[in-house]
């Protein structure tokens, strides 16, 4: 049988990473997340509070979320910003195994 992953190694691979946090009462959040514990209580950096159509209602800045009232965490598409980032480190690693 597979081994399948378990919730807390999914959340650990998706440190320092953008995911989308939904929580009781239907309020969304997006930001990258920095941290979190066995509660699930989590630490987000540059949280924005999303609206029903995803668009932005607020931004946050650096947010605890606790984990008593998370309903579902998302892994999300990094922005096209760090899209960019992670292709000129990938860029640099190319060329330091070439030499």
């Amino acid at each position: 049988m597979a081994d399948r992953p378990k919730p807390l190694d999914i959340l650990n691979r998706s440190l320092k990473s953008p995911v989308i946090v939904k929580i009781r009462g239907g309020r969304e959040f997006r930001g990258i997340l920095a941290g979190y514990d066995l509660h699930m209580n989590l630490l987000l950096n540059d949280a924005e509070e999303l609206n029903a159509d995803s668009s932005v209602k607020n931004l946050l800045g650096e947010i605890l979320v606790r984990g008593d009232n998370v309903v579902f965490i998302s892994p999300t598409e990094p922005r096209d910003m760090e899209k960019e980032e992670e292709g000129a480190k990938g860029k640099e690693l190319e060329d330091k195994e070439r030499w």
